[in-house]
């Protein structure tokens, strides 16, 4: 039964890495946008185009620093109703993608 646990707590910890690799990867490829369309928008775009990219620019920065947070709130969202992730999902922490999977499985076990 540990062994499947502890399988069981690979998978969401990767699972939940990739989810941050792939909102990075985007959200990266979006900045890269704006910055490149930047120049045309303040000079020949409505003033409301700069400012929704403005906006957005600044939501994506701020995400950056919760997005283990926000990448465990969608793990648990989209897992907790598994059986399998049922009893694992509530005693792991956002900050548990970070660490090793020997110490986060010997800590909620």
């Amino acid at each position: 039964m540990a062994n499947i646990q502890k399988e069981n707590l690979e998978k969401l910890l990767n699972k939940q890495r990739s989810i941050k690799i792939t909102y990075g990867s985007l959200s990266g490829i979006v900045l890269l946008i704006f910055f490149f369309t930047f120049a045309y928008l303040v000079d020949n775009a409505p003033p409301v185009f700069f400012i929704f990219e403005t906006i957005v620019a600044a939501v994506i920065f701020v995400s950056y620093f919760m997005l283990n947070r926000l990448s465990f709130i969608w793990i648990k969202m989209t897992k907790s109703k598994k059986a399998e992730f049922m009893d694992i999902i509530p005693r792991l922490e956002a900050g548990d993608v970070d660490g090793k999977i020997d110490v986060v499985f010997e800590r909620i076990k």
